[in-house]
């Protein structure tokens, strides 16, 4: 999971009082370092031209080195989401069109998987939370079929292989055109998963292929039932409470005839129009029979599900304006609208909150007619009948960013505005909403900050330059500064933060400090650098904190009790459990499986919790060059202050979890600096 936090660049002024930090460790290698990067459990890997290492943040010792990875391309590497792996990617040779990829697990740098060491193409790999085990889909060499491979994620054994599940069936016809369109066949199913498989406690799982939808034994690759579809692009598995043991599987489908969704492709010269539909299947569980004498269909993209007791309620997704419908479960029939043709929505639901109501929907329409981009708009759909309540949807100002249902209606957010729907009459309490996010005069979408304490929300409006208190549960506004709140550099606030004595507001190059009668209690500006290379790992590790802040959001609970109970280390088995009580439903990637993993990543999330005393800023100043500094939010003065001279391009990389800062001095040592917290 790409993990983010809010970073902050700027410069100080000549004269700030400042403690310059000292490295807490440094680590040299032998030869020159070609990047960094900072694992989302806190290990920093290095590349070098003769290995990949491993090194403790703590103290800098090297954990582990491979030099198997010499001069690895950084664009090779990635994080395997959501767990304590990485991958490398690589190809055999220039004319290889499947590439070969290893697996490796940061903590000890142990190699779990080297496709080229097992002579494998790798199509697609997925991590299985459940069973602690990795499904690879690959193809052997000199073959044109594909085959499953089955490893322990702990000891990187192959437990089994499958050669024959996506081998093509035996030719209807005999002769040279029974061969060919066997060839053909093995073809069409050399290709990846098209959704991550999907586990269950009985060591069974159900993957989803561009050809097919499959319930096969985990433990020993047997398939227990395999059933043909309509060739797809992408797919879903869903269960629904109000079915027992019956599995819906979701496709897309590419044409180059139909009416539905459709891609700008048709435009260029020599390339086909391409056309979208999706279509829904219903299996047996056990048996894997089909329940529907055909799949149900629906023209554009796979979209939303929502389960409902009297069927799928399928919301797909077009850059136009689809339609919503509704599946009986029975018979596999549309429901909704004139002879089933379902409901026309003002555009492609992105979100939705059940409600006392009825179904209260989000939905985003790219009016390429206007050169507007997307527009948003509010409805509310009763699932009882099928029928959108508001004539009218509400259309909103810019992207929306968030939502939350308060006891007066709806308070939303947008990258423009702020605003209270009566979901009684579909009509906005504010006659006017909050104008925020951007300058009321730029067409640039952007999400823009808003901050919480108890039924208090805080929003600043560019419009009136002015900060806003919002009061949940009265779904009142009022503006409580006085006077024009103004930002130097033409910048305005990204990111507010509130405390004890009032709230932060923060861009870029400026902070300031508001009570909460709106009086200010301080204002700096620092000017920016202008390197815009020095902004580059800030804006990385941004992806670190945010993940963490929304861990409990994004839902993890099944992958740690698994993970609990299936551990030996006690530690582990306490902090899976834990954890499991805290996250949400299962998400589609599990995470770490080892106790040491578990045990850190708890560490960090709870890490990640407590709101730091400072923001950390790029700094220039006379004389001294670029510095990476800690400014103090309760006064807006430099805590200390990180030298990295007058580098154009530096290399470094920040851990805002545990607010450590790497820097590269020179060409061979990377130094750690280890923020106050």
């Amino acid at each position: 999971m790409l993990m983010v936090v809010t970073l902050l660049f700027a410069v100080t002024i000549a004269g700030a009082a400042q403690s310059k930090k000292t490295p807490a460790w440094s680590a040299k290698f032998k030869n020159a370092v070609n990047w960094q990067r900072v694992h989302s459990l806190g290990y920093l890997i290095v590349s070098t031209n003769d290995g990949l290492y491993g090194v403790n943040p703590t103290d800098g010792k090297i954990l582990w080195e491979n030099k198997n990875f010499p001069a690895l391309n950084v664009d090779n590497f990635q994080e395997v989401e959501g767990t304590e792996f990485v991958t490398i990617s690589f190809l055999t040779d220039k004319s290889s069109t499947i590439p070969m990829q290893a697996i490796v697990e940061v903590v000890g740098g142990k190699v779990l998987f080297d496709s080229q060491k097992e002579q494998i193409g790798v199509l697609s790999r997925h991590v299985l939370p459940r069973s602690g085990r990795l499904l690879v889909i690959g193809a052997r060499p000199n073959t044109l079929a594909a085959s499953l491979f089955m490893y322990d994620i702990a000891s990187g054994k192959q437990l089994w292989a499958n050669d024959d599940m996506f081998k093509a069936d035996a030719p209807a016809q005999k002769g040279l055109l029974g061969k060919l369109q066997q060839m053909g066949q093995q073809l069409s199913n050399l290709q990846s998963l098209t959704s991550e498989p999907v586990e269950f406690p009985d060591e069974t799982m159900i993957i989803t292929h561009p050809n097919y939808v499959i319930k096969l034994n985990s433990a020993d690759g047997k398939v227990l039932w395999k059933n043909a579809i309509t060739p797809s692009k992408a797919g879903k598995i869903y269960f629904s409470p109000y079915q027992k043991d019956v599995v819906y599987a979701g496709t897309e489908i590419e044409s180059e005839t139909g009416s539905g969704f459709t891609t700008s492709s048709g435009s260029n010269k020599g390339e086909p129009q391409k056309f979208y539909y999706n279509q829904y299947y219903a299996f047996d569980m056990k048996t894997g029979a089909s329940l529907w004498k055909e799949p149900a269909k629906e023209n554009d993209k796979l979209n939303q599900v929502i389960m409902h007791e009297k069927g799928l309620i399928i919301c797909p997704r077009s850059s136009q304006k689809p339609t919503i419908n509704l599946i009986d479960y029975s018979t596999g029939k549309m429901m909704w609208g004139n002879k089933g043709k379902g409901v026309k929505a003002q555009g492609s639901v992105v979100s939705y909150i059940p409600t006392s109501k009825g179904i209260l929907i989000t939905t985003a329409f790219d009016n390429a007619w206007n050169n507007k981009a997307e527009e948003y708009y509010l409805n509310i759909l009763d699932p009882a009948t099928g029928i959108l309540k508001y004539e009218k949807a509400v259309k909103l100002k810019g992207d929306l960013v968030s939502s939350e249902i308060v006891p007066k209606g709806l308070l939303f957010v947008t990258t423009k505005e702020v605003n209270v729907l009566d979901t009684n009459t579909g009509k906005l309490l504010w006659e006017n909403s909050i104008e925020a996010g951007v300058p009321f005069n730029s067409d640039k979408p952007r999400p823009f900050p808003t901050a919480a304490n108890g039924d208090k929300i805080y929003v600043f409006s560019p419009k009136e330059s002015g900060l806003y208190e919002i009061d949940k549960t009265n779904a009142l506004a009022k503006k409580i500064t006085p006077a024009k709140v103004e930002f130097d550099g033409k910048e305005v606030p990204k990111a507010i933060d509130v405390s004890s004595d009032g709230v932060l507001l923060y861009s870029d190059q400026n902070v300031m400090k508001l009570g909460y009668d709106g009086t200010q209690k301080y204002f700096k500006y620092y000017p920016a650098p202008r390197q815009p290379a020095l902004m580059r790992a800030l804006l990385m590790a941004q992806a670190v904190r945010a993940a963490y802040i929304g861990a409990a959001a994004s839902a993890y609970s099944a992958a740690f009790a698994d993970a609990a109970s299936k551990t030996t280390d006690a530690t582990g088995k306490a902090v899976g459990q834990e954890l499991s009580r805290g996250f949400g439903e299962l998400g589609q990637a599990g995470f770490a499986y080892s106790g040491r993993a578990l045990k850190e990543f708890n560490a960090r999330y709870k890490a990640s919790q407590s709101t730091p005393t400072f923001v950390m800023m790029m700094t220039t100043q006379e004389k001294k060059g670029n510095q990476l500094v800690q400014i103090n939010k309760a006064t807006g003065e430099i805590m200390s202050a990180v030298d990295i001279k007058n580098d154009r391009e530096p290399e470094y990389d920040v851990d805002q979890i545990y607010n450590f800062v790497y820097y590269r001095p020179s060409a061979t040592e990377i130094v750690c600096y280890k923020l106050t917290p």
